[in-house]
């Protein structure tokens, strides 16, 4: 699973993705934040939405894009020394590659620095669209039939959102992590988009 809590050994097929509950993004994320023409920290809540559009609503492909390198800023603004540490951390990473000679899928791939003493800023592109809702989970999650109730642990928000925003993620643990994206933009029928984040986060 996406959130490296089970070994792959332990899903094997579809089926059991249907008989694993979702994982709670908690799990690894301490505090996330989308910077949309102000801050607002997202709200952890159950959804039924996440794994499968509402109504009549479809799956499209996602417009959402990476847009640029992941920057790391300290929590801890009180010790000059955590500041240095976050300056050379960037210094010495380069974060994501976006170029459009790299095959699509690596444009994904972002590294981030863990520990809840660090902030990792996340640019992207949410393109042309609207987005009346976004929610950030593990990616496998939506694989699943949700928990006892049908339910998806997600962190949400919601309000009108467009263009580019930044997600600043503050980690638990390192590892490798693949997160996904909802988008919900509700101009005519809403239509609904996962972008996937491949994550490696590092001590």
């Amino acid at each position: 699973m996406s959130c490296g809590c089970k070994g792959p050994s332990e899903i094997q097929s579809w089926n059991d993705f249907n008989n694993t509950p979702p994982q709670d993004p908690l799990d690894l994320i301490a505090l996330a934040t989308l910077n949309a023409g102000g801050s607002t920290v997202g709200t952890w809540t159950l959804v039924t939405n996440y794994a499968r559009p509402a109504g009549s609503s479809v799956w499209i492909a996602s417009p959402f894009t990476i847009a640029g390198e992941v920057t790391v800023a300290t929590n801890g603004t009180d010790q000059v020394q955590n500041i240095s540490d976050a300056s050379q951390w960037n210094f010495d990473h380069t974060t994501s590659n976006v170029a459009s000679t790299l095959a699509p899928p690596l444009r994904k791939l972002v590294f981030m620095k863990a520990g809840t003493q660090w902030s990792n800023n996340l640019p992207l592109v949410l393109g042309a669209g609207t987005y009346t809702e976004l929610q950030l989970s593990f990616l496998d999650n939506a694989a699943t039939r949700g928990d006892a109730q049908g339910t998806i642990p997600v962190i949400r928000w919601a309000g009108s959102f467009t263009g580019v925003v930044t997600i600043d993620l503050v980690l638990k643990k390192s590892g490798r992590f693949t997160l996904g994206l909802l988008g919900v933009d509700n101009a005519g029928t809403p239509n609904y988009s996962m972008f996937e984040i491949d994550i490696v986060a590092e001590n």
